[in-house]
């Protein structure tokens, strides 16, 4: 494993024998701290070259409105032209969090429009999290050696 950004809200790291980026929320994190922490990983993601993310929110609360609307309408879309590949989030969630994102329109939205750029699901298991990656890199030919 590869430690490429580490701060006191947020480590990320690379796995490449998974060929995915690993980004942990250690504490409960502000706005700034949440858009802030996505440029960094964003960052590692152009670093290593890898569309494929773990995203562990399990230590913060969901994010305010405002960020979630960041979020979705200013910062996924963008993805893929910042890293000329659609991306792959894998959100591992609280089940507290997973249930206020099952409330919220714009997560299903996302995970039913065939037009993302992005793909995003959420769960609340670390080896279901990292299987779907996983299945998303067989399906597009990116599965590590």
């Amino acid at each position: 494993m590869l430690a490429l950004s580490v701060s006191d809200y947020l480590s990320v790291s690379f796995r490449p024998d998974l060929n995915m980026l690993v980004a942990r929320w250690l504490r409960e994190v502000s706005a700034p701290e949440t858009r802030e922490g996505y440029y960094q990983i964003l960052a590692a993601a152009r670093q290593t070259n890898c569309p494929y993310w773990l995203l562990d929110g399990r230590r913060r609360k969901p994010a305010d409105a405002a960020t979630t609307q960041w979020g979705f309408q200013e910062f996924f879309p963008t993805l893929r032209s910042q890293l000329g590949q659609d991306a792959f989030l894998s959100q591992l969630l609280s089940p507290y969090y997973q249930q206020i994102t099952q409330e919220l329109p714009v997560f299903q939205e996302n995970e039913t429009s065939p037009t993302q750029t992005y793909h995003m699901r959420r769960f609340n298991d670390e080896a279901s999290a990292v299987q779907w990656l996983r299945e998303c890199q067989q399906a597009a030919g990116h599965s590590p050696a």
